[in-house]
């Protein structure tokens, strides 16, 4: 059975897990060395591409399809995302990181667990991944870090929930509270009017939304919001943590109406995470920012269609399957309904200022962050961890939405400040090939502690060292079962369940326009990808088969 209890434990098992957890803790932040140890604030940014300051220029960025002169696109940027810019310019960049897997819940269950998306099996969200076996046992980064004795606390979308509750008659603990969080606050997310607001929402839905004439709300709705920024939950979370960084302690109203309040303890280090919903849709914000974003400065046109259209014409019989009947396509054909020519123009225009106006809704609230960062007064012992789960299509290979294995759904955003760090100078990059697999090593190097044996993933604490270190190392990502891509400096393969190949020169063609996998000059390249697949998933297996999943 579906969304069943991720952890089925009687409420007196819960109760003496928790009891246990606080005898531990006592016992174990009397060690003076844990002080010097650095703190962490830990930022997940929900559905955020490339579309932003930091990664805009990349070779592979669909915005300059939408913007195609260089000083326009430029200043669109600037209004996008200030504060990620604010951020690049004190953290090291990583140009070329990518997700585990290019859905939610599998993308953070393997970065936050350290097990490969193929090895746990987890390859939908449908449960808590403590449902699944293969992670029943097994120790989450922040509850890695509880155990060595820091304080770990958050609130919102980090694990791929932010709040527990009652699902089909189960409790299912979609943060991870019992094992992960000293203490956690059950909320709300996304753009939506908080819980101290005394406004009536109130939504002007796009008329491009299908289901806009209905009253029920649906996920996949885009257009604007009467209810101001500072009264969105979003907004509130991101205000949670930033009061817990400058005054150490936070009151908050969780979902049940209760008052928790939150103290840092002065005698543990600590690791803060804060889970942003936004860009997820819904894209309904209020209408300042779709104000940043006029649909006549976008240069979308026919001839762009007719290009994405034809770009489908090479690939794989199953590539063409998942690009028949997309929500893209069907977004294109209402507008037509609705407006007759030009209305697919119309409605992609729509949906892109709408995506646009929520993720500089998500960079106003990383702003409400660094400020707090910046004012931090143990910023000096404070590494900040940004990140976003993967990629996002908006129109390349006609779709809308994540779930595939090219280019854009799977590369996503990854920043790391650590004050303490040789190279500070201003807007550091790295193009090294990195992994979100990799942030669960990478912290705990930075923390002075052992990865556990399970984790996989490589230590990126040397290039916060020297972003230009040599870094030979392949990226995967998995999404569903026996479905892999697999990113060298040079090349993207994909391979599918049923035998189906694709082969693009992310150099030379870094929009996947055309496909090398049947072309002679690439035969021994193909062949040199699969056997580099094929090592890395029998590597990965081998360790799976010594069960060093569990400590």
């Amino acid at each position: 059975m579906k969304n069943r209890l991720t952890s089925k434990l009687p409420i007196f098992l819960s109760v003496g897990i928790l009891i246990c957890f606080s005898a531990w803790k006592s016992i174990n932040t009397n060690d003076a060395s844990l002080i010097e140890r650095p703190n962490f604030i830990f930022i997940a940014v929900d559905d955020l591409n490339s579309y932003n300051s930091v990664l805009g220029d990349i070779p592979s960025n669909f915005l300059q399809k939408v913007y195609p002169d260089a000083e326009s696109r430029k200043e669109v940027l600037e209004r996008l995302t200030p504060n990620m810019d604010k951020l690049a310019s004190q953290a090291i960049t990583f140009t070329r990181a990518y997700s585990p897997s290019p859905l939610c819940g599998p993308s953070r269950t393997a970065t936050l667990t350290g097990v490969p998306t193929h090895v746990s099996g987890y390859y939908e969200h449908d449960r808590h991944f403590r449902a699944y076996k293969s992670l029943t046992k097994v120790k989450t980064l922040p509850q890695y870090l509880r155990e060595q004795g820091y304080f770990t606390t958050g609130i919102g979308k980090v694990f791929h929930k932010g709040r527990a509750y009652l699902d089909r008659g189960y409790f299912s603990d979609w943060p991870d509270q019992l094992y992960s969080w000293s203490e956690w606050i059950n909320t709300n997310v996304g753009t939506g009017r908080g819980s101290n607001s005394p406004l009536e929402e109130k939504e002007e839905i796009s008329k491009y939304w299908k289901q806009g004439n209905k009253t029920k709300k649906d996920f996949r709705r885009f257009g604007t919001s009467n209810v101001p920024v500072e009264q969105t939950w979003d907004y509130l979370n991101a205000k949670h943590i930033s009061d817990l960084i400058l005054k150490g302690h936070s009151t908050r109203r969780d979902n049940s109406g209760e008052l928790k309040k939150i103290v840092l303890p002065k005698d543990q280090p600590y690791f803060l995470a804060c889970g942003l919903f936004a860009p997820h849709l819904p894209w309904v914000t209020p209408k300042e920012f779709a104000d940043l974003f006029p649909q006549e400065e976008m240069e979308l046109d026919e001839a762009l269609i007719e290009d994405l259209q034809k770009d489908l014409d090479d690939l794989s019989k199953t590539g063409k399957r998942v690009t028949q009947n997309t929500a893209f396509k069907k977004l294109l054909q209402y507008g037509i309904e609705l407006d007759g020519k030009g209305g697919d123009l119309n409605a992609w225009k729509a949906a892109f200022q709408a995506y646009l106006a929520t993720i500089a809704y998500s960079d106003r609230n990383i702003g409400v962050l660094l400020d707090a960062i910046n004012r931090n007064p143990s910023k000096e012992n404070t590494i900040v961890v940004l990140w976003s789960d993967h990629g996002y299509h908006l129109g390349d290979k006609m779709r809308k939405g994540k779930t595939t294995l090219w280019e854009a759904a799977n590369r996503c955003n990854l920043m790391i400040l650590d004050p303490r760090a040789k190279s500070k100078s201003q807007y550091q990059e790295t193009d090294a090939l990195v992994s979100l697999q990799d942030i669960y090593p990478t912290i705990c190097s930075l923390a002075g502690l052992e990865k556990p044996s399970h984790v996989a993933g490589n230590d990126l604490s040397s290039l916060l060292e020297n972003p230009k270190k040599s870094w030979e190392y392949m990226v995967l990502n998995t999404y569903q079962e026996g479905n892999h891509a697999l990113r060298s400096d040079q090349f993207r393969y994909i391979e599918f369940k049923n035998g189906d190949q694709e082969l693009y020169d992310m150099k030379n063609d870094p929009f996947e326009i055309r496909n090398l996998v049947e072309e002679e000059g690439f035969k021994e390249t193909v062949i040199e990808m699969k056997e580099a697949l094929s090592k890395r998933l029998k590597f990965y297996n081998q360790k799976k088969s010594e069960k060093t999943l569990t400590n």
